[in-house]
């Protein structure tokens, strides 16, 4: 079969233009961006997360939402407070054992979870589905998790062996680019922002004020200010100790 016959379709085409960039810049800091594109528009998803299982305590390596409201704004400073009641957890130890992939929606999951648990992180925060693929190498597990809110509806579900290559595909990628030995700055969610709001959360992190930022960047206080607001709401933080919580988890 030629590759105009397998790859000919429109859609096909359009996958394959989304998919490539991932798949070339996997192991280099450009990868948030482009895996950030697959998953707007193939998987279509309003929020989009990953954690890290390898130590008792998870790291989130990428934490995103297009949702510039409120109530999305402070989950995963609150995941990482409130995780002991995620009952993932006993599917990651799962995965930890047998190194299977697992593909888990809200639906297989609600009925184990905590009253407080699904309020806070569903029920407040207007999210009408999930999907979490976990996946491992050797002792890394990853956390994928993409969700929808309620405006945009529940996500629709493939016949099951298309979409377990698809979630085994996108596992792989996000296992290559995030592997243990791989240098700490390309697991850091900041990859998610633009340059400007990087540059903001840097410095924050390395204590400056707003007005050290600002002459060391040479904007205005207030253009700091922005750029800062913008980039705590896509991080899903709300403080300058959420993020030092976010991207320093000792």
């Amino acid at each position: 079969m030629s590759l105009e016959t397998m790859f000919g379709s429109t859609d096909a085409r359009k996958f394959l233009k989304i998919l490539t960039p991932c798949l070339t810049t996997a192991g280099h800091a450009e990868f948030n961006t482009h895996f950030l594109d697959l998953i707007e528009h193939v998987i279509r998803a309003d929020q989009c997360m990953i954690f890290s299982y390898k130590r008792d305590r998870p790291r989130c390596y990428l934490s995103f939402s297009k949702r510039q409201k409120q109530s999305a704004v402070n989950t995963a400073q609150r995941y990482l407070r409130d995780y002991a009641s995620d009952p993932l957890l006993a599917e990651v130890a799962q995965v930890r054992r047998d190194g299977q992939m697992r593909i888990l929606t809200l639906g297989e999951l609600r009925d184990q979870m905590p009253a407080p648990f699904y309020e806070s992180f569903f029920a407040s925060t207007g999210i009408a589905d999930k999907i979490t693929v976990l996946c491992c190498d050797g002792d890394e597990v990853l956390g994928l998790s993409f969700y929808r809110f309620n405006e945009n509806g529940p996500f629709g579900i493939s016949e099951d062996s298309l979409r377990r290559d698809f979630w085994a595909l996108v596992s792989k990628i996000a296992l290559m680019h995030y592997a243990a030995g791989q240098p700490g700055q390309l697991q850091s969610p900041l990859n998610s922002l633009s340059t400007r709001e990087k540059e903001i959360c840097e410095g924050i992190l390395k204590g400056l004020t707003t007005d050290a930022i600002a002459w060391e960047l040479d904007l205005a206080p207030s253009t700091i200010n922005t750029y800062r607001k913008r980039a705590y709401e896509k991080l899903g933080v709300n403080s300058k100790s959420a993020l030092f919580g976010l991207c320093n988890p000792g």
